[in-house]
């Protein structure tokens, strides 16, 4: 099993193309037959490493090196406010693509089978286990965390019609509450309402009376316009009912949106902010591109949404409702963008708070420990501890490597209390 930093590291013409493209072709084949067994999906996700569920001690470094990530958090359980479920249905009410389930579509298909092997589950696997390996590693944990569990609505159009063909799975409400109530020691619940359904401001109500307050949106993948007056009477409702809205900004990278991206404008939120809602921003939109709205004129320039996203925070108006969530900063594809930023403005540190986007976490390829070393976030005996514990507990792996990051600059880290804290929530 690889550590989750392992490096993975004259055109031909007439027959000699056709020969190159039937090797190619076949390559792709036996890669797939070999995805098929699931071996270098669990490789690439972690499936098999656990181990703090059979038990296993971490060593003495590892151990000293958690104790220190602990010892200055504040009193509480952790928090982590962003924490995906999945399932194929048909008796949780969860649905997926069926593109996602096709090798005819090797892409998606292996990401999803990534996605499944990163929660513990193989093709076989009931949607239930999804959520009883994440409680298992909740417990499992040093110290007691919550964690809030997100619904995911489907696509729909302005007509208020639901979109299967776009949609790219759905977590119903209902399920994410059951799971939340089946395992009230570590979950809580996040519903997703998509504004444009003819009866989101019901639903919405529905939910805020059964106490849940956290709102899951990822624009780009879902197709709702923060900016469009259609979210209005939404939005209205949101602040009439004290609920928050948990929102997607920046590039999708996880599911399919690119037709969609610019919905993930951060500046598509100054309508919801100026309607008096509280929104966390997921991953602080550190990843990707967005126009300049703020310019205006035909062609406004592209500018990094992580920069739109700062400035937004900067504004005076929004500073008791707009706040950043930190999930998949750390991420070798979004540390270069935003992670050292964030390390040295301490004065954005109250209004920051933890996620996790798992299964996430579990994805060994997206956590590069050695390039973060090599950056200077972290040290060469760090990173050789963060990988045990990587393999121990995904999850306190995500917390410790947070806990552990220093500005390569300043030496600032993430102060203490963003990994216990509701922020809007509270």
């Amino acid at each position: 099993m690889p550590e989750p930093d392992q490096d993975r590291s004259e055109r031909p013409s007439g027959r000699a193309v056709r020969w190159h493209r039937f090797l190619r072709w076949a390559l792709v084949a036996s890669l797939l037959v070999w995805l098929g067994h699931g071996a270098l999906i669990d490789v690439l996700a972690g499936h098999s490493d656990r181990r703090s569920l059979a038990g296993e001690a971490l060593s003495p470094a590892a151990s000293d090196l958690l104790a220190r990530c602990l010892e200055d958090l504040p009193p509480g359980p952790l928090v982590d406010l962003h924490a995906h479920l999945a399932g194929r249905g048909p008796d949780s009410g969860c649905w997926v693509n069926p593109r996602l389930l096709s090798p005819l579509h090797p892409v998606d298909w292996v990401r999803m089978r990534a996605y499944l092997s990163a929660a513990g589950l193989d093709a076989g696997s009931p949607d239930g286990d999804w959520i009883e390996g994440l409680a298992d590693l909740a417990r499992a944990r040093q110290r007691p965390a919550l964690h809030y569990l997100l619904a995911f609505d489907h696509r729909y159009s302005t007509d208020g019609q639901r979109d299967l063909e776009h949609s790219e799975f759905y977590v119903p409400n209902e399920y994410a509450h059951g799971a939340a109530e089946a395992h009230p020691d570590v979950f809580r619940c996040a519903i997703s309402v998509h504004p444009y359904r003819p009866d989101a401001v019901q639903e919405l109500e529905h939910w805020a009376s059964r106490g849940v307050k956290l709102v899951k949106w990822l624009p780009g993948a879902q197709g709702m316009d923060p900016a469009s007056p259609l979210c209005d009477a939404f939005y209205r409702a949101l602040v009439a009912q004290g609920m928050v809205l948990l929102v997607h900004c920046g590039e999708e990278q996880a599911v399919d949106a690119e037709a969609d991206q610019e919905l993930g404008n951060p500046l598509r939120l100054r309508r919801p902010l100026e309607a008096g809602v509280q929104i966390l921003v997921a991953h602080c939109a550190s990843a990707g591109t967005a126009l300049d709205l703020d310019v205006g004129g035909p062609n406004p320039p592209r500018v990094e949404c992580f920069q739109l996203f700062l400035r937004l925070m900067g504004e005076e108006a929004f500073e008791d409702q707009l706040w950043g969530e930190i999930s998949t900063v750390t991420q070798v594809n979004r540390y270069s963008n935003a992670l050292a930023i964030l390390l040295e403005r301490e004065d954005l540190h109250p209004r920051l708070v933890n996620g996790s986007d798992w299964p996430l976490p579990a994805v060994n390829v997206l956590y590069q420990t050695r390039a973060l070393a090599s950056a200077g976030f972290i040290t060469a005996e760090e990173r050789k501890a963060l990988n045990e514990i990587y393999h121990h507990n995904p999850l306190t792996f995500d917390l410790a490597l947070k806990r552990l990051v220093r500005s390569p600059e300043t030496g600032a880290r993430f102060a203490p209390g963003i990994f216990t804290r509701l922020g809007p929530l509270r």
